[in-house]
């Protein structure tokens, strides 16, 4: 005969596709008649954006642009000018499902970009850039429970399972207008990088209210005397997000990501001064999570026949939580021989970090690409790109899996510590996912003889148990109800404080 389990399941989420794509760069162009001859490359960007991402059926369709940023001297006055180059790219992954939600992530990388001058306005680019693809679906994780009275005896563990209650996801755009303020007037743009880092977010009713601020930080030149000029702008952003499931106490996994964005000027002022125009796309994804209490059965047996029972591993995300923190910390950039009269501008280019257990705690460690304009001691404006690598041990307890981690560089400061060297300092800021893997073995099947074993007859049965043994091991072991001894012998708990000896009924 087989006993009957009672299937129950709980929803999770798994990564239906989670992969990596080299996208080549290489084109000739020419200069537009706008713009001087080239004197000197002084620095060349790769700066991939996404334009569109979305499923169709069991495809991902990504289609975006590789911008190339090109920094150079001009052959008249030799000022810093600039110019940028975008070449259309799209890709196409397969899926082995076509899912009805989902939460939908992309993301770009610039892995190289190499420029040659071939003539004072024609150039050679060769590069690369890394697409990152990765689609959350939901999934049912099964396990078994046992309620009827048949003489089935089980042991159950209560565990404290993190579900998955919404998965949202919003793409959309917004205009912003950003006043100069009395500052010089823009010229052309030299470099600009915007970011957007969320500062609140709730769920109520199945729709989140996201709240999150966005920082453009823009170099340009300047009218009418050409100096390199410095702009941070911040301003707030306010959505409603559809998410059915999310409620009020979820853990929330937010992502937001700015997709692409153009910056232009207008004169449309009413002092006729310049106007900057910030059209931008962004992409927000949250992954909703709760917890639940699940009754899993990790042993069986029955007191009248003997029992075979099947069991596997069952594997579950527990205690979930999403914390931040930040991290101040001091870095030295060589020059290697370069002498530095002036800093023009700095900045962090970019910054990617990845997480690791270390001794039961989490450790992170970025990677902070740091661009730098300067003039050195005989007046010539360089260009310098370094890498800071940065490691931050936070202080958390009862964690073994790093769910999702990302970074952002909050301020970053420096000063001229000698001819040779600038000292930066950086606020980065760490936002992550943590949780506590739980894995046990799970009964999925009991079987046993039709018929019940009648050599045992009732019996009273004297045992010497010792301290810190199981009443359950002493209860499968005589095929008695572990109640039956409990009572008969007045325990307080399931493991036995000292030696004793015990009445057991069979």
């Amino acid at each position: 005969m087989e006993y009957h389990l009672c299937k129950k399941s709980f929803t999770a989420d798994r990564a239906l596709l989670d992969t990596v794509s080299e996208m080549p760069v290489d084109t000739d162009l020419t200069l537009p008649d706008y713009c001087p001859d080239i004197e000197r490359i002084l620095k060349c960007s790769l700066i991939p954006k996404i334009y569109m991402s979305n499923l169709s059926g069991d495809r991902l369709n990504v289609e975006g642009g590789a911008c190339v940023r090109i920094l150079y001297l001009d052959g008249d006055k030799r000022r810093v000018r600039s110019f940028e180059y975008t070449s259309p790219f799209s890709e196409s992954f397969q899926l082995k499902e076509s899912p009805d939600e989902y939460a939908l992530y992309t993301d770009t990388k610039p892995e190289y970009i190499n420029c040659r001058a071939m003539s004072p306005r024609k150039l050679s680019l060769h590069g690369a850039f890394s697409l990152y693809a990765r689609v959350v679906v939901k999934k049912d994780v099964e396990y078994f429970c046992h309620e009827d009275d048949d003489g089935l005896q089980t042991r159950r563990e209560v565990l404290s399972a993190t579900e998955l209650c919404g998965l949202g996801r919003d793409t959309f755009t917004l205009t912003e207008d950003i006043p100069m303020n009395g500052r010089p007037e823009v010229k052309s743009f030299v470099a600009h990088r915007l970011n957007v880092r969320i500062t609140e977010l709730k769920a109520v009713g199945g729709k989140l209210m996201l709240s999150a601020e966005g920082r453009l930080e823009l170099s340009y030149l300047s009218e009418p005397d050409g100096d390199i000029e410095a702009l941070n702008y911040a301003f707030p952003i306010s959505r409603i997000v559809d998410c059915p499931g999310a409620e009020d106490g979820c853990i929330l996994d937010p992502k937001l990501d700015v997709m692409t964005y153009d910056l232009s000027l207008s004169d449309d002022a009413l002092d006729g001064s310049n106007v900057l125009m910030l059209d931008m796309k962004l992409c927000f994804n949250v992954i909703c999570r709760r917890d639940k209490e699940i009754g899993l059965i990790t042993d069986v047996f029955a007191t009248d026949r003997d029992t075979q029972q099947k069991s596997e591993p069952f594997s579950c995300h527990s205690m979930t939580r999403r914390l931040s923190f930040t991290d101040n910390s001091k870095a030295a950039i060589a020059l290697d021989g370069e002498s530095v009269s002036k800093v023009i501008d700095l900045h962090s280019e970019r910054i990617s970090v990845s997480a690791a257990i270390s001794g039961g705690a989490p450790m992170l460690n970025s990677r902070m690409t740091v661009s730098l304009i300067y003039m050195n001691s005989e007046g010539e404006i360089k260009c310098a790109d370094r890498d800071v690598d940065l490691s931050y041990n936070p202080s958390v307890d009862d964690c073994d899996s790093v769910d999702s981690v990302s970074a952002s560089v909050d301020s970053l400061s420096y000063r001229i510590a000698d001819d040779h060297t600038i000292e930066i300092r950086s606020e980065v800021c760490y936002r992550m996912t943590v949780s506590l893997n739980v894995t046990r073995a799970a009964v999925t099947s009991v079987t046993a003889p039709d018929e019940a074993d009648e050599s045992a007859d009732s019996a009273l049965i004297l045992c010497y148990a010792e301290k810190g043994e199981d009443v359950w091991d002493i209860a499968k072991r005589y095929r008695s109800r572990p109640a039956d001894i409990t009572a008969e012998n007045d325990l307080d708990g399931s493991i036995l404080p000292e030696d004793k000896m015990l009445l057991i009924t069979v």
